[in-house]
């Protein structure tokens, strides 16, 4: 592991492990219940080894396994791992940014509300595509990066106000809400621009063949994409 894939290791361990029980209530929600069971959906016929990337505390596996996918989880918050081996046995400590497989591992890879913690989304699809065979699937579902950015303000008559700014890649650590802190206030988003987080799957090598907005919200309040190597 390189010295800078530790440092962003010992990052989120810091981050993450503070709110296990709270995260694990959050991301159990009705609305990322039908987000993970999207993915699950996406990745097609289960035809072998699939890696949870950044499984959290193991919501999805459940959902891989039962779907038919051979499944193991990876998560970089020893707190959060603790809780996903309380879900499935296979699941070990590991960064997204350096992942401990040989090329050409996995038939496919997903990742959930994952994308606004890694600090170079680009590195980690390039791990993804390198760790996925040939012909092997990678999705990806997460929040969308326009209508549920830290620059989209819902307001109370239904409508969105949009405030500048979302050209802009950062952390964000300050809640819309004071008074109910979130993911945002608690760990941080790193926000990326829709485009770019496109651009950093193609760039990777793998070939998009389908993004949708989940879910019945309008504006959609997440996206998922299915992208394969070939």
């Amino acid at each position: 592991m390189t010295i800078w894939s530790r440092v962003n290791t010992l990052r989120d361990l810091a981050r993450y492990d503070e709110h296990v029980d709270w995260y694990d209530e959050f991301a159990a929600g009705g609305s990322f219940v039908e987000l993970r069971e999207h993915a699950v959906e996406l990745l097609g016929p289960p035809s072998g080894r699939c890696l949870d990337l950044g499984c959290g505390t193991g919501l999805a596996l459940p959902l891989l396994e039962t779907a038919g996918w051979d499944a193991i989880g990876i998560e970089v918050s020893e707190g959060q791992l603790a809780r996903a081996r309380e879900r499935s046995a296979n699941v070990l400590l590991a960064d997204a940014h350096a992942l401990p497989f040989e090329n050409c591992a996995f038939d496919a890879v997903v990742s959930i509300l994952t994308h606004t913690d890694f600090d170079d989304a680009g590195a980690v699809f390039a791990e993804v595509a390198r760790v996925l065979r040939v012909g092997g699937v990678f999705v990806y579902a997460g929040v969308h990066p326009v209508f549920a950015s830290p620059f989209a303000q819902p307001q109370d008559d239904g409508t969105t106000l949009f405030v500048p700014g979302y050209r802009e890649r950062r952390w964000h650590t300050v809640s819309r809400y004071p008074d109910r802190p979130g993911i945002r206030s608690r760990v941080g988003v790193n926000h990326l621009p829709l485009a770019e987080l496109f651009n950093a799957v193609l760039d990777s090598g793998l070939i998009l063949t389908r993004v949708t907005e989940p879910r019945a919200e309008d504006p959609p309040l997440s996206i998922a994409l299915r992208a394969e190597k070939r």
